[in-house]
């Protein structure tokens, strides 16, 4: 249980790095579904992962962790917003079946994949710089 405590003590010292990483996240995810070969869509792609690879530079003590986190802000943001546009036209929770819950669970899956990798790459350049800028220090010392 010491590494979900942990998590969630990271998580929760530093919530502004994913929550505000997950709803910069989202107008990139909704516009990444548009036509995949319109600009809006390649702009709204890089924007979602570059607030994923975000929260990894800014959670680097778990940068996994903090994408996954992101994504999964995300991913609510989005599915509250799909539902309360299809309950203003009158639709109910009855009117879903199950393939439109498949494919919400396996958005929330790639979204969460998605989180995974982005916030390791933001953890490891992040690390990466740390180790350049120590190099250059001690070179600049050693003259």
């Amino acid at each position: 249980m010491r590494p979900i405590a942990e998590g969630l003590f990271l998580l929760r010292r530093n919530a502004l790095a994913w929550i505000l990483a997950g709803f910069v996240a989202f107008p990139g995810y909704v516009t990444s579904f548009g036509d995949r070969t319109g600009l809006l869509s390649l702009v709204g792609t890089f924007l979602l992962f570059g607030a994923l690879i975000a929260a990894g530079w800014f959670g680097w003590q778990r940068p996994a962790l903090f994408g996954v986190a992101a994504a999964v802000v995300c991913f609510v943001i989005s599915t509250a917003f799909v539902l309360f546009s299809f309950a203003q036209q009158g639709a109910g929770l009855g009117t879903f079946g199950s393939s439109e819950l498949v494919g919400q669970v396996i958005s929330g899956l790639y979204l969460a994949a998605l989180g995974l990798l982005g916030g390791w790459y933001g953890g490891y350049l992040r690390r990466r710089q740390t180790q350049l800028g120590a190099g250059q220090a001690a070179q600049r010392r050693r003259r």
